[in-house]
């Protein structure tokens, strides 16, 4: 596995973002990364005219600096990482001067909290759910209160070469943290939630144990090639149906970080989101808005990498 050479943090002050610093500087210290933090603010780059019906001046670049420069100051004083960072500000549209920052420092790791002060209610604001689908590198969304060492991973396996870097990626952190790794694989039942033909069950009536098995069989065989990294943290591997009316992977995959008290998923994205994913979501967005831990996505190779 590549060890993370730059890891860089997204934050806007909040309790969540502060949390999230916490976490990108263990990992930064852990990885001997180097650690650099960002923080956008979402106003115009030029001078705006107020508005005659508004009696005061909008606020300005030369206001809102100063005072993100002064909650800098009071932010995460627990953090003893924070003597060597500095903050960088910028202006502009918070997802795009972030991507921007991405592309331009080549960053291995992005680090952000799952949601601001705004929108805590939905359980993933506009800009952590928008870095996962868009942010060409691995992006680590942290739940507020999840400052401390991962005690339980999940590496979401989907037999694809993705998946197989979000196993890398889940084995690297539960080694970090000491931390219990288990390796999930959801599956479709092969009936498709119709009852199986009355011939099939008379030849086989324990056609659905042979099923699972063979589908655990074959979740073995994909994680052998990297399976001498992870094999001192004795994982246990676990292959579960997904639920048959309209739940899907992403709902069995949030179902079972609730029941074994996961507090980090690890799970790839696609390439490209279809028009599918345009009404009904992707497993990932699905992951990523439901489930209770922090979530670290995993990109294709060819965004990582692009070629020259």
């Amino acid at each position: 596995m590549d060890r993370l050479k730059t890891i860089l943090v997204a934050i806007d002050f909040s309790p969540c973002s502060a949390d999230a610093f916490r976490q990108a500087a263990r990992v930064a210290a852990w990885n001997r990364a180097s650690l650099a933090s960002l923080h956008v603010i979402a106003l115009p780059s030029y001078v705006p005219v107020p508005h005659p019906f508004i009696p005061f001046d909008l606020p300005t670049q030369a206001d809102l600096v100063p005072e993100a420069r002064a909650q800098w100051e009071r932010f995460a004083t627990d953090c003893e990482a924070k003597a060597v960072v500095t903050l960088d500000i910028e202006i502009g549209s918070p997802w795009e001067r972030i991507i921007d920052r991405v592309e331009r420092d080549s960053v291995d790791l992005l680090v952000l909290g799952s949601h601001s002060v705004l929108d805590a209610e939905k359980g993933v604001g506009r800009t952590a759910a928008t870095m996962v689908q868009l942010a060409p590198t691995k992006v680590l969304l942290i739940r507020e209160g999840q400052a401390k060492a991962f005690k339980s991973v999940v590496a979401c396996i989907d037999f694809t070469d993705t998946s197989r870097l979000a196993l890398e990626q889940a084995t690297r952190a539960a080694i970090q943290d000491d931390a219990a790794l288990h390796i999930l694989h959801v599956y479709d039942d092969p009936w498709c939630g119709w009852t199986s033909p009355a011939a099939h069950r008379a030849n086989m009536p324990d056609h659905q144990a042979q099923y699972k098995r063979a589908v655990e069989d074959r979740l073995h065989a994909f994680c052998e090639p990297v399976a001498h990294e992870f094999k001192s943290r004795n994982p246990v591997f676990h292959a579960i149906e997904a639920q048959r009316r309209g739940a899907g992977y992403g709902h069995a995959i949030v179902a079972f970080a609730k029941r074994h008290g996961c507090d980090l998923a690890v799970l790839g994205t696609r390439a490209k989101w279809n028009f599918r994913d345009f009404f009904w979501g992707s497993t990932a967005e699905r992951v990523v808005r439901s489930a209770p831990c922090s979530i670290l996505a995993v990109k294709p190779r060819e965004i990582e990498h692009p070629p020259a």
